[in-house]
């Protein structure tokens, strides 16, 4: 029987959407394990079964019980209190941290809820008390204080506490994390015990040979959506998506299954795919546009529609009106032709002459071991798509291909859009489904330089090597507000901050300035005695982000390193760079920087960086301090470039009409969203008077990075929904 369903569940944090319309079923009876990487949205799931978040959208049953009554305006309005405390009342909680009063004995702390909630009889209730703390082994241990206790025995009796309400379903946060390693074996007893009872449980766990044994059902989440699910032996043992199995190696021993190649003849919009297969087999990182711009004139040429290109290789190609079309006026599509171009470090591809191929890995389309290119590869394919399309009553289509979005904007600069007919501009660059852009950021990029300088390095120093890898990187405009992703440069320099008396002989690490950092390297000397300390730091990161690699090296001595001064320059202004999402306006990211890459030659030491504002005052206010830092450390400063955003507009008519279509179809407004990323109508307003620009798209996750993918239930989405704005 169900006891709980999970319906369509979305949850954010400001700007960060961490459950992404997840939907499960757990039966009665049956304990349900989720496994996943930390930050991939796990113990919020819990969070919000127990009602202790309140979700955004979907809704959580339990025996027969809806938490969400009904939604006004897209707003969840939740059930009655008597309803909700019904739910709360089914449900128990055990947390990593125990969350014992520590005011109260351990008797005292389990039957807390029995006298003050369910009002039952003292001697009732301590007798249940007793009775539970007997079967937890700790009966000796009913008139201690929780500051007596181990932290097994802490986490027992958090079990006994949740036990005691008797709750149709026991919810467990990774009730071992907090635990010595000696001691995680006791509490993994008990809820060994407890599954045998065939007690209803939900766990949170990274004990993945726990979990193989415990578990009815295995559930595999990353970034906020379940990738995978199903029994123990199937997941933990077999897995088929390549996520799961990149998580589940450092574990077990797992089988590895091959990406199955995308067969697009058995995918929709078969239309959309085809063009998005033949952009994919052409070579076109930033600045390597020539070939993509080819076949967009040959494309043209062949269906004998206007074609117009430049010296920077930007094309326009004009499709005029299908007869009986209502729509009169004429309608721009535009996106970028070029991509950036990141890999694993095993991947052998070469992005000047391997075409990508694409692989299809559950619902998603990815790459294998690069980024896929669907930004804003995707895009051109749509607008291919269209112009091919001989069926549909179009307005005239006016197709923009522009080039370097991803690096100079050259493309969107010099681009000529004197003979457009448009005045309204709509940009396939949307990497979230059901959001519209209406405002972009200004994105101003620079790095600094320091000269090098060397000096012998005292005695009793060794050198080490500080490693950082395999983190999530990103998007600096897109990911910049997701805090689970970490930036390895700042994090391995505040180790150093924090060592004090170091010496550095090598750095580097990132890629690009519009690219969270995945990687980072650093050589240093220190005292051996401080090795201890950074170990500790080191699993307080690993703790904190989970599954990335951090280590230290020693390495063989070698006496010469940067000069202290130097040393100073580069720890005190990088430990103290202003990084990451900076300021917030209802919910979206305002203000944010990116600690890009660092890099040498053989004469200085050069440190990428970049800040996007919305809001010009902040950013201002922001380029003030910096100024301030800079010169504290005594830095040059190289600007590179300033990046044109798009003044926030609601109200024009354009995004009135594309937000008619969609409440049409989908009974839902389109949520208008202010991004960090920069998108190239900043520059196209200054071209055309009383510009209406938006931007929309599929949902890609994880651009600027291998883990790059794109939904294909939302590109069918969509495509659908395109079709229908150009129609009207």
């Amino acid at each position: 029987m169900k006891v709980l369903e999970v319906k369509n569940l979305r949850k954010r944090y400001q700007d960060i959407e961490v459950i992404k319309d997840v939907s499960f079923e757990v039966n009665e009876g049956e304990t349900l394990v989720i496994l996943g990487a930390s930050g991939s949205g796990k113990s919020t799931i819990l969070r919000c079964i127990n009602n202790l978040e309140k979700i955004d959208s979907g809704n959580i049953i339990v025996n027969n019980e809806t938490m969400v009554k009904e939604y006004k305006k897209d707003k969840p309005i939740y059930n009655t209190k008597e309803v909700l405390k019904k739910i709360n009342l089914s449900i128990g909680m055990v947390f990593q941290d125990f969350n014992l009063f520590p005011h109260l004995s351990v008797k005292e702390n389990v039957t807390h809820s029995l006298l003050h909630v369910l009002k039952m009889d003292k001697k009732e209730a301590e007798q249940r008390a007793l009775d539970l703390l007997q079967k937890m082994g700790l009966e000796d241990k009913a008139n201690a204080y929780p500051c007596n206790l181990s932290g097994g025995q802490k986490q027992r009796v958090s079990i006994a506490r949740c036990l005691a309400i008797n709750p149709k379903i026991i919810c467990m946060d990774e009730p071992t994390s907090a635990l010595d390693p000696e001691l995680v074996g006791e509490v993994l007893k008990t809820i060994k015990q407890l599954a045998e009872e065939k007690r209803t449980m939900i766990i949170v766990t990274h004990e993945i040979k726990f979990a193989e044994e415990v578990a009815d059902r295995v559930i595999f989440m990353d970034d906020g959506v379940i990738v995978e699910q199903g029994k123990p032996e199937e997941v933990i043992k077999n897995p088929k998506n390549k996520r799961t199995q990149e998580f589940l190696k450092r574990y077990v021993e797992v089988k590895e299954v091959n990406l199955e190649k995308l067969d697009i003849s058995k995918e929709e919009p078969k239309e959309v795919l085809k063009f998005f297969k033949e952009v994919s087999e052409i070579p076109r990182e930033s600045g390597n546009e020539e070939g993509i711009k080819n076949y967009l004139v040959n494309f043209a040429k062949k269906r004998k529609l206007k074609v117009y290109e430049d010296t920077n290789y930007n094309v326009i190609i004009e499709k005029e009106a299908v007869e009986g079309c209502e729509a009169k006026e004429p309608i721009a599509l535009q996106a970028h032709t070029d991509m950036i171009c990141e890999k694993t470090e095993n991947s052998t591809h070469n992005f000047e002459k391997d075409p990508i191929i694409l692989y299809k890995d559950g619902k998603y389309v990815t790459a294998d071991g690069t980024t896929l290119g669907a930004d804003n590869g995707i895009g051109v394919a749509q607008i291919l798509a269209i112009l091919d399309n001989k069926e549909m009553k179009f307005p005239k289509i006016e197709a923009i291909f522009t080039v370097q979005e991803e690096t100079t904007m050259i493309g969107a600069k010099e681009i000529d859009l004197s003979k457009l007919e448009s005045k309204k501009i709509i940009s396939l660059d949307g990497g979230r489904e059901g959001k519209i852009l209406v405002g972009s950021a200004n994105c101003l990029e620079w790095r600094a330089k320091i000269q090098k300088e060397y000096q012998e390095v005292p005695k009793k120093y060794e050198q080490y090597e500080l490693v950082y890898s395999n983190f999530k990187g990103g998007h600096s405009g897109g990911n910049i507000g997701d805090t689970r992703r970490g930036n390895p440069i700042k994090l391995g320099i505040e180790i150093l901050k924090n060592i004090k008396d170091v010496y550095i002989k090598e750095i580097y690490g990132g890629s690009r300035v519009n690219v969270i950092p995945r990687d980072f390297t650093v050589t240093f000397f220190m005292k051996k005695d401080n090795l201890k300390k950074v170990n500790k730091m080191i699993e307080e990161q690993k703790n904190f982000y989970g599954d990335v690699n951090i280590e230290i090296l020693p390495k063989k001595e070698n006496t010469k390193a940067f000069s202290r001064e130097v040393t100073t320059q580069i720890i005190g202004f990088i430990s103290n760079y202003e990084n990451g999402a900076i300021e917030y306006e209802n919910g979206n990211v305002i203000l944010s920087c990116n600690m890009a890459a660092i890099r040498e030659d053989e004469a200085n030491i050069y440190i990428e960086y970049s800040t996007r504002a919305n809001n010009m005052k902040l950013r201002n206010e922001y380029l003030e301090r910096l100024e301030k830092l800079v010169k504290k450390y005594e830095l040059k400063i190289i600007w590179s470039q300033e990046l044109k955003g798009v003044e926030q507009d609601i109200h024009n008519s354009l995004i009135t009409k594309c937000n008619h279509i969609y409440q049409k179809m989908y009974q839902k407004e389109l949520e208008k969203m202010m991004t960090q990323g920069v998108v190239e109508g900043g520059f196209f307003s200054d071209k055309i008077k009383d510009l209406e620009y938006v931007c929309i798209g599929p949902n890609t996750e994880d651009v600027h990075s291998p883990n790059e993918r794109l939904s294909i239930p939302s590109l069918q989405r969509t495509w659908e929904y395109l079709k229908n704005v150009i129609e009207s």
